[in-house]
């Protein structure tokens, strides 16, 4: 999935962005099957259950916030998953496929529009699977890089991108950020083309069934009052896994998805407006983060979005590590929902 821009505000940002990252504008998509881009085309079920739990049965400790408890239960939601043995196992069938260039993506496509999972003949071969006699392999450009410099002091080769040598500290310049010395054409191969053992699958299921609707007023409220405009327009000529997506000063909910799920996605997309524009959180935790979001002011709210928001963090996040760092920031951008949403003018 191609991650499009959104403008920030000029707020003091919660992340400092690193030297030469970019801070132009992007478009969040909250999705279906749309997950984060490097798994897009790769899997849509995996056959774990779900933490068995539900909002009513949050237990809030002496002297611990309802925020705080409901931040716990999230907590545990995507441990269960994070630490399923299908989890891990589609985690490592996932890292074999390698990530292409938006120009080999074009040449995928032009030569194989229904092309979804691509990968190499040995890469196919790791996962069971062989590509059938007679397919006829979709070329794609490979990079050729020159070899790595070597220290001219004591002969120790030299990282990319360094400017010392690991073994001594000899200066050597930026000798390992050459680019590629020439392109080469391989030929990968579309899973259609091959046959042998099925790929591990992740389900992100849509939230079906009744929505909040004081809740869903006062968020479209709030996104009035955060100079946000949010279009419910049908808009067929998308991927219907897409169910909503926020861009510069606009959030678009798919209005064909059920109450619930609408309301989980504009509550998911209030989240960039807050993890991205507010407090300017960078895009590689603010998935993460927009989702919880969405999770924890639902819970505060009686709306449970667990079942969608447990698998769904756990993709982004990818392991226990990413989401504990990030709690405070949930925290952060939670709250500031919840207070925007309790100070809205009753009428």
């Amino acid at each position: 999935m191609v991650q499009y821009p959104h403008v920030p505000k000029s707020r003091e940002p919660l992340y400092p962005h690193r030297p030469g990252e970019q801070t132009v504008p992007r478009t969040s998509i909250e999705a279906g099957e749309r997950i984060p881009s490097e798994y897009s085309g790769l899997v849509d079920l995996i056959n774990e259950p779900l933490l068995d739990y539900s909002l009513m049965t949050i237990a809030v400790e002496e002297g611990e916030r309802k925020i705080d408890a409901v931040l716990r239960e999230l907590k545990n939601g995507v441990d269960t998953i994070q630490q399923s043995g299908n989890f891990r196992e589609f985690l490592t069938t996932m890292s074999k496929f390698h990530k292409y260039s938006i120009g080999n993506q074009i040449l995928i496509t032009l030569q194989n529009p229904d092309a979804t999972k691509v990968a190499g003949f040995g890469t196919w071969k790791d996962l069971g699977r062989w590509v059938k006699k007679g397919e006829k392999g979709i070329a794609v450009l490979a990079p050729v890089m020159p070899k790595r410099a070597l220290c001219p002091e004591c002969g120790t080769r030299i990282p990319k991108g360094s400017s010392y040598c690991p073994q001594c500290g000899h200066e050597v310049g930026k000798e390992g950020e050459k680019g590629p010395v020439f392109f080469k054409a391989v030929s990968v191969f579309d899973i259609s083309q091959t046959e042998g053992q099925p790929l591990p699958e992740f389900y992100v299921p849509v939230l079906t069934g009744e929505a909040n609707k004081k809740l869903f007023s006062g968020v479209m409220n709030l996104a009035k009052a955060q100079g946000l405009d949010v279009d419910l327009e049908s808009r067929p000529f998308l991927d219907p896994g897409i169910k909503g997506m926020f861009s510069g000063k606009t959030i678009w909910v798919r209005p064909e998805e059920p109450d619930a799920q609408q309301l989980k996605t504009l509550l998911h997309e209030m989240g960039h407006y807050y993890s991205e524009n507010v407090f300017q959180i960078p895009r590689s935790y603010a998935e993460t983060i927009a989702e919880s979001a969405a999770f924890v002011v639902g819970a505060h709210y009686g709306f449970d979005t667990g079942v969608r928001s447990f698998p769904y963090v756990a993709l982004w996040a990818r392991d226990e590590t990413v989401l504990k760092a990030n709690l405070d920031s949930i925290r952060k951008v939670a709250t500031s929902m919840m207070d925007g949403l309790d100070n809205l003018p009753r009428h």
